[in-house]
């Protein structure tokens, strides 16, 4: 398993997005075949708004906010 914890992978992960990368690039390219992240993205209504939830290895999930370009690990 990768030594990166789960917090530099969201922080990897929005610096992309602020810089121009889609989502779905995001995911063929870095996050489907990483070694953290176990599972496919299920999207999830939190508080009237639509995020992406990818489960991790961790336990811990790493969710995309598509309206403020960011990912948080929850």
């Amino acid at each position: 398993m990768s030594n990166e914890r789960a917090s530099d992978l969201a922080r990897q992960c929005t610096e992309l997005v602020r810089r121009g990368s889609d989502f779905s690039t995001l995911w063929f390219v870095l996050l489907e075949s990483h070694t953290l992240v176990e599972g496919a993205p299920q999207q999830i209504v939190e508080r009237d708004r639509r995020l992406l939830n990818i489960p991790l290895v961790t336990g811990e999930q790493l969710i995309f906010d598509a309206d403020v370009r960011e990912f948080r690990i929850q």
